[in-house]
């Protein structure tokens, strides 16, 4: 009888021990199914990466570009980066549940971006910049919410920044330079307190540039040269500033006169406003911006004289205040 008990203990913890068991097996081979399903989706491997080191006779955690947690040994890391690789994204990376950083920076991957991209709520850094992905920016894109950096420049993205975006309140960077991006930006962006760096130079942006709502104290780069903005430059947008460094402004229908209030942005570097049409005076508050390193302001309707404050800024290296209205001779350094 002894025996038969202890059979039955051994059975019963068998028994509870098997969905356990199983989930791990599965978990585990999900990941695998996973990679080896996107390595199918790519038509041209030129270094043989993919090729000849994603076996599925060898564990997934050793396999190239690929990371696992030290705790559970799911994939937590994919970096592709600058393979030459050329293919699609397949909707199974949805199911890489334990992912924080995607990579795939510098290949030619094209075709849009699978919804089910959204599912990867652990994700932190994603990177699909310099490919060749086209279609809309995926709205569900604003439910990562834990995405620090997000990079999609250097692409064929069609359509408008999705205001979901706004969602992602842990996000420091946000690059979507050099795409064929069209629409007004979001005047909700700029409610991401974390944000550090906006890169969304050379689209097709149009309306104007949104407020400041709120301090913005870790934001040092803001980027919007070459697109189709117009209008005003919000008065109060640099009272919320106060960390701004670069500020990129070039190529664009800009008018109005330059806020006084960019002139406490005390730790600015680069100022860049050419190529618009802007009016009024240079004012002699530019003398404050100590940091100042490089001044772009050429190709505008701006007018009255240079102001001499401008030989305080000791930094400065390049000044180009050509094609305006000024009168006497412009200041210039390079």
């Amino acid at each position: 009888m002894g025996n038969n008990f202890l059979n039955l203990a051994l059975l019963i913890i068998f028994h509870f021990s098997m969905p356990t068991f199983s989930m791990k097996l599965t978990t585990i081979h999900t990941d695998q199914s996973v990679l080896l399903a996107l390595k199918d989706h790519v038509i041209h491997d030129p270094e043989n990466v993919l090729t000849t080191n994603w076996s599925a006779s060898s564990p997934v955690c050793n396999w190239f570009g690929v990371s696992c947690g030290s705790k559970h040994r799911r994939v937590t890391a994919l970096d592709l980066t600058g393979l030459g690789l050329v293919g699609t994204l397949p909707p199974h990376l949805g199911n890489l549940s334990f992912l924080s950083l995607l990579y795939v920076t510098n290949n030619s991957f094209y075709g849009g971006l699978p919804v089910q991209l959204s599912n990867l709520r652990r994700l932190k850094y994603l990177s699909f910049g310099n490919n060749s992905f086209n279609g809309e920016i995926p709205s569900r894109l604003g439910s990562l919410t834990e995405l620090r950096r997000l990079f999609l420049y250097q692409n064929n993205f069609k359509g408008v920044i999705p205001f979901s975006l706004a969602y992602l309140s842990k996000l420091e960077v946000l690059y979507l330079f050099e795409n064929q991006i069209s629409g007004s930006i979001p005047s909700t962006i700029f409610n991401i307190s974390s944000l550090q760096e906006i890169d969304l130079s050379y689209n097709m942006l149009s309306g104007s540039i949104p407020s400041v709502p709120r301090d913005l104290l870790l934001l040092e780069v803001i980027d919007f040269t070459s697109n189709n903005l117009t209008g005003h430059i919000p008065k109060d947008t640099f009272d919320h500033l106060p960390n701004l460094k670069e500020l990129f402004l070039s190529f664009n229908l800009l008018s109005g006169r330059i806020p006084a209030s960019l002139f406490k942005c005390k730790e600015l570097q680069v100022l860049s406003l050419s190529f618009n049409q802007m009016e009024g005076s240079l004012p002699i508050e530019i003398g404050n911006l100590s940091m100042l390193q490089y001044i772009y302001i050429g190709r505008n309707h701006f007018e009255g004289e240079i102001p001499k404050q401008i030989v305080n800024l000791t930094l400065l290296m390049v000044v180009d205040c050509s094609q305006n209205n000024f009168t006497g001779e412009c200041i210039s350094k390079n």
